[in-house]
Order: structure tokens, then sequence, then C-alpha cells
């Protein structure tokens, strides 16, 4: 004898999504998820009950531990079959890239990350900036000099015997995120990749062929420049953001952003713009009134509509060393984060 059971998935990017259950809710609201109608044995439906009730999570939840398990038993099957399904077990590469500092890449690229892992993805962090911010809000302060770092996972892919890249991943706060920290030893670091660019090796290529199927995204944080070492990162990556506020010298950053992806495009084909974003932007001033409808006109569809506003929230949660719609869930810079992550995913698919 069978029963049915509703099976809950987070492979919907679809917010506002609310289901229940005998009349109890399963789910928090703005939740994403999918409803799968499937047929589950009595015995293993029962004991499932029980499993939730002992360790107090829900069916939801278990379900997709138990579907997650069954992803990792078989996708590499599905990637060596080649078949159409093959790349939604690879990993998407974003950078996070601004010829201009403080436009908020480390703010949005530890937000995004974030709202990805509460939308069910697997999410790895490279921090390719050696003052570490990204890492410090991740629970590795660059003044500590960890033992695993971008700097020594570098030197030992160029080493005569290097070890797996898994071996230099860190586990951070939040289980669906991990990360490849940066310290200010990297200084020395890029110095070594870039000499090895000599010899045809991108260690950025590296890190992401050997991890692409462990990850649903691939985010890369990088300093406030278009240098050599950005280039290896574009060259490493499939789609670039960049966040800009409403001020002439940002603007002329994310222009000149542009142009340099445009050039790497010479050597990575596949790079693409995902979109531009204005972020941590007071619309009340008069600067904003003047920019932001002349840069939308100007640049058409590649801004994406939402406008991620000027807030205190993300300052604090910069001194709390996490990310900011980690600590302000309900925050207004969340609400419009949210809504920018989706215009992502629909964009990128």
């Amino acid at each position: 004898m069978r029963q049915v059971l509703y099976v809950f998935l987070d492979l919907s990017t679809k917010p506002s999504v609310y289901y229940f259950q005998k009349g109890v809710s399963l789910l928090p609201r703005n939740h994403p998820r999918t409803r799968i109608t499937s047929t589950v044995s009595t015995p293993l439906s029962d004991k499932l009950s029980i499993i939730s009730d002992v360790i107090e999570l829900p069916k939801s939840e278990l379900i997709d531990e138990a579907l997650e398990l069954l992803v990792q038993k078989y996708k590499d099957r599905v990637i060596t079959s080649g078949s159409k399904g093959a790349s939604i077990f690879m990993a998407k590469t974003l950078a996070f890239c601004s010829h201009k500092g403080g436009v908020g890449k480390t703010t949005s690229t530890a937000c995004f990350a974030d709202l990805l892992s509460k939308r069910g993805y697997h999410v790895l962090l490279i921090d390719t900036d050696s003052q570490g911010n990204l890492s410090k809000r991740f629970g590795y302060p660059p003044q500590q000099h960890f033992e695993k770092t971008l700097t020594q996972l570098v030197d030992d892919i160029l080493s005569d015997e290097p070890h797996p890249v898994t071996d230099f991943v860190c586990a951070t706060q939040n289980k669906s995120i991990d990360i490849i920290p940066c310290d200010d030893r990297y200084a020395e670091g890029v110095k070594h990749m870039l000499s090895a660019v000599m010899l045809g090796i991108n260690a950025y290529k590296l890190i992401v062929h050997e991890l692409s199927t462990h990850y649903d995204f691939i985010i890369f944080d990088t300093k406030p420049a278009v240098d050599d070492d950005v280039k290896q990162v574009m060259l490493a990556t499939q789609w670039v953001m960049i966040p800009t506020d409403a001020a002439d010298d940002s603007i002329d950053g994310a222009r000149n952003t542009l142009k340099f992806i445009k050039a790497i495009r010479r050597g990575n084909p596949d790079l693409a713009v995902a979109g531009a974003f204005f972020n941590a932007v007071n619309m009340r001033t008069s600067v904003a009134h003047d920019y932001v409808p002349q840069i939308r006109e100007a640049w058409g569809p590649l801004m994406f509509e939402p406008i991620i506003p000027y807030s205190q929230d993300a300052k604090k949660a910069e001194g709390y060393h996490a990310p900011v719609s980690e600590k302000y869930p309900n925050g207004k810079i969340t609400r419009n984060f949210s809504k920018l992550v989706e215009e992502v995913l629909n964009r990128i698919g």
C-alpha cells in the first residue's frame, strides 16, 4: 500500500510560495520551492515522520537531504554521459568586478552567496582581494593568517606534486557556503600565479575545473582594479556582475570594467556580462535623481531593475563580520538584494 506524499525541492526561483500539509505550514514565506507530487511507500513515510519528530526537522528538509544524496550519487554518471542535463550539475561562475573601489563588491558578493544558499544552492566563494574583507565576513579574519588560503593553494597548484584543491576549501558559518579565503600574503601569491601564466597555467581555471561539480555557484570577489590578476579571474569565469553607485567616478569605473571585459573575451569567448546594478544609492539626493535615469537610458537592458539602497545595516553587518542578509533578513537592503538575485537567476538560467 502506498500513500501520496508531497515532495518539496529547492529548484524554483519563484518567490512567495507557501505550501501547507494537513493544515500545518511546512515552509516560511518567501522561501522558493517547487512542488512535486510523488508516491512513497507507507513504511518509509512512517519512518520519515518519526525522524522528523525526533530531530525536530520538517519532512521537507529531510526529503531535500535525501534527494541531495541521490544527486551526489548519480551526477557523475550524468556528466560523463554528455547528456543535455549535464550542465545542471556544473557550477555557474560569477565574478563581482569594478575598476572603482567602494562600490560594494564585497557586500554584494557576501549577500549573493547567503541569498543563494537560502534558495537551496551550494556556493563556493573565492576571495582574490588581499584585503580579505570577504574572508572576514565568513569567519576568516585576514590578520590571523590561516593555513588554508588562496596563497597556499596557488603555491600548491604550481608545485611538482599538487594536492587536491578540496584540501584548501574552508567551511563557513553557513553549511551551504564554503570559501577559499585570502589575506595580505596574496600579493606575493599573485606574482607566482602571473609567472605561471607565461607557461600557460591559469590557477583560477584549474580551481574552477576541479571544483565545478561540487557546487552550484562559484563566486569570485575581486580587488578594485582592471589588471592582470583580475584578467585571470575573468578568463576563468562565465559571468561578470558590475556594481556601481550613482556618482561620476563610479560610472567611469563601470565603463572601464566593460571595456576590459570586451578585451578579455578574445581569450574567453564564453565570458559575458550578467549585468550592472546600482548599489548603496540614496535616491533622495539630487545626484542620484540625475544619474540613475541617465545611466538607465544609456545602458538599457544591461542595468538590473532593483536599486540597492544606501543603508546603515550594511555597515552594521560588516562590523558583525556577516552578510547583511544574514544579519538583517527583513531589512529593505536584503529585500532589494533578493529581487536582484531573482533577476540574475532569470538572466543566466
